[in-house]
């Protein structure tokens, strides 16, 4: 097996949104200058709980994010964001 070089990439053309900043935030675990500590302190607020499904729902759940392109997480978030704007809550 032949052992490929890493590409090239112009990490100036790639453009930097408030993801990206926070996902090097969370990688480097500390605020960095290029960093805005807005988005150091809303990567930190999110909170790890345990959810506990049954097999069939969650395999909905699964399909339903992967039909969106994003995270089991992230799905879950949304539907519970959007279910509590629904409830005005």
């Amino acid at each position: 097996m032949a052992i490929a070089r890493r590409p090239n990439v112009n990490r100036q053309a790639v453009p930097s949104g408030n993801q990206d900043l926070a996902a090097e935030a969370f990688i480097h675990g500390t605020a960095r200058p290029d960093v805005p500590a807005a988005v150091v302190v809303e990567a930190a607020r999110k909170t790890p709980i345990m959810l506990r499904f049954d097999a069939a729902l969650l395999r909905r759940v699964d399909t339903a994010a992967k039909h969106r392109g994003i995270s089991r997480s992230a799905w879950i978030a949304f539907k519970v964001s959007e279910a509590l704007d629904a409830d005005g809550a």
